[in-house]
């Protein structure tokens, strides 16, 4: 829950005891009472907040795992030497690339599995899109 929310809460709930003890005489209490769960919200609160922390750091962790992954296989399927025109394909297809972009990369591939001397270039042109 918003931090701002909790304690909005905690200072109604307060507002209404201090209220009802007033008009019982037992405002010592109320007090107690507020402050137990002043210290209960801050602890629900704070385990939230960590348990919300946790989750981020690993989703980002897992995030930039994936990333180096990714750029090392494709480092690997754009190596001149062992051009595989199906797998460059398929990796050109699974990038976030606009759709024109990858229809010209595609075809310069298809191009190159014909013609081996264009294999140099078309890498290059494929690194350059994917800023690699």
């Amino acid at each position: 829950m918003n931090r701002n929310i909790i304690i909005a809460i905690v200072v109604i709930l307060a507002g209404i005891g201090i209220y009802y003890k007033m008009n019982t005489g037992k405002v010592a209490d109320v007090a107690a009472t507020a402050t137990t769960a002043a210290k209960d919200t801050t602890a629900a609160a704070t385990t939230a907040a960590t348990t919300a922390t946790t989750a981020a750091t690993t989703a980002a962790t897992t995030a930039t795992t994936a990333a180096t992954t990714a750029m090392a296989g494709a480092a690997a399927l754009l190596d001149p030497a062992k051009f595989d025109p199906a797998k460059v394909t398929a990796m050109i297809a699974a990038s976030s690339l606009d759709d024109a972009t990858k229809k010209t990369l595609t075809d310069a591939v298809a191009g190159a599995g014909a013609d081996a001397t264009k294999v140099a270039a078309v890498i290059a042109q494929i690194k350059t899109a994917l800023k690699l």
